[in-house]
């Protein structure tokens, strides 16, 4: 019995010398940064540099929260209501009542709003303010916070990072940043280096993340071989620990 447990933990580690070998070479042959393809993906995606913000129009829904500024219609004016369920604002039954806006950009809902109190009011001027609760983006892998994300319109991807802190096993060289969509025109993967950005101060490739999006941090290569390895010897190790064992008990009778 003993032998043959001898003999499947030496082919086992046989197995794992073989793999860590296999793994080293994909690692040579990839190197560390991204690949040209990987980095043609990239014009995918807005940059901090060039825009102030990711998006241009961001769709209210519930649950966000609406302030309305009327100063005119005092009915209304600083009223703060949440995006109901289905997409309405419940606001004066008398003026207004339900009005729905899912899927407007704040600009829309302010003339929305005017034309309906016009109606009523001359001279009427609104104005809102909007607390997003219903935008995201996720950041995922080895990270200390990983998670989801409060989507602000300004979230670059080293603020992300810096905020979901990579841990020691993550791969900072391929930080994966994923444009999810059921089209796949419009699906896009590109691959950036952080330390290009944080230790030469290459910013060209600081995105800006946008709703939705997802930034994936892998284990590196040492970390993944690790992994593996311990994969590979979990089923073998209580079996030739409890064989050990039984070795001890034996040699003290």
């Amino acid at each position: 019995m003993m032998c043959q447990n001898v003999t499947v933990w030496t082919a086992t580690i046989r197995s794992a010398r073989l793999l860590i070998g296999i793994l080293v070479a994909v690692l040579v042959l990839a190197g560390c940064g991204p690949t040209k393809r990987e980095r043609a993906e990239l014009p995918y995606f807005p940059k901090a540099y060039q825009k102030t913000i990711s998006s241009d129009r961001y769709p209210i829904n519930p649950p966000d929260v609406i302030t309305i500024h009327a100063p005119l219609v005092p009915e209304v004016n600083n009223v703060k209501e949440m995006v109901a369920p289905d997409g309405t604002l419940n606001l004066d039954p008398g003026i207004l009542g339900r009005v729905y806006v899912a899927g407007m950009s704040p600009k829309e809902i302010e003339e929305l709003l005017t034309e309906k109190l016009r109606a009523s009011y001359n001279n009427v001027k609104v104005s809102i303010e909007v607390e997003y609760h219903s935008q995201w983006y996720y950041v995922f892998g080895e990270a200390t916070a990983p998670g989801s994300k409060r989507y602000t319109g300004r979230d670059t991807l080293v603020q992300a990072l810096a905020d979901a802190q990579i841990t020691r096993l993550g791969w900072p060289e391929r930080i994966y940043v994923i444009k999810p969509s059921p089209d796949p025109e419009k699906r896009h993967v590109t691959v950036i280096n952080l330390h290009d950005i944080v230790q030469r101060g290459d910013t060209t490739a600081n995105v800006l993340l946008e709703q939705d999006e997802i930034v994936y941090i892998p284990l590196n290569p040492l970390a993944a071989i690790g992994v593996q390895v311990q994969n590979l010897l979990f089923p073998v190790t209580p079996l030739f620990q409890a064989t050990a064992g039984v070795g001890s008990m034996k040699a003290g009778f």
